[in-house]
């Protein structure tokens, strides 16, 4: 009777991986045929994935805006992180290279409709990029790939649920939630 329960338990057993799978029909497999029961199990191995390598997921635009020389916009990201607001955006296509002076792109705050420049770090530098050698304008070379523009902005109070976001040639983003 015990061989019966002990040959039970086995075959309740998950295997954590395919070379513990392989290993536990084997012994399995003897342990149990061993006992003069007859009872073999057999293991049917786990489907492999495809060896085709995992796409990346993105999450989809919040919004996007035509842009200056043929560019499309699309705003990914306004999230707050302690008292600074990070929007980033993935400019696209388009002819020629995009050049943008810093001092013309800001968020304004829905609830209060103020103007929100760029934030500087100590060392008086944008907090932006990719920034020119000039350090004072941001260009996308979209038009050979896909380019990640991002800028650091003060947060708006909590109070505010949304804000727009204006950049020189584009289209406004309008009522962006902002995520806390």
């Amino acid at each position: 009777m015990s061989l019966i329960v002990a040959a039970a338990l086995v075959g309740c057993s998950a295997p954590r991986d395919d070379t513990q799978a392989n290993a536990s029909a084997s012994e399995t497999k003897d342990d149990v045929s061993a006992g003069g029961a007859g009872v073999t199990r057999e293991l049917v191995p786990a489907a492999t994935p495809s060896a085709s390598p995992v796409a990346q997921i993105q999450a989809p635009a919040i919004q996007t805006q035509p842009g200056p020389k043929g560019n499309n916009v699309a705003l990914n990201r306004v999230a707050v992180t302690g008292d600074i607001l990070t929007v980033s955006m993935t400019f696209s296509g388009g002819t020629c290279c995009v050049h943008m002076r810093i001092e013309d792109v800001s968020v304004i705050d829905d609830a209060t409709s103020q103007r929100i420049g760029v934030l500087k770090d100590n060392a008086g530098k944008y907090m932006a990029a990719p920034l020119e050698s000039n350090g004072t304008s941001v260009s996308p070379e979209s038009w050979r790939t896909p380019s990640v523009v991002w800028f650091k902005f003060p947060a708006p109070p909590a109070t505010s649920k949304t804000v727009s976001i204006a950049l020189p040639g584009v289209a406004p983003f309008d009522a962006v939630p902002v995520t806390r």
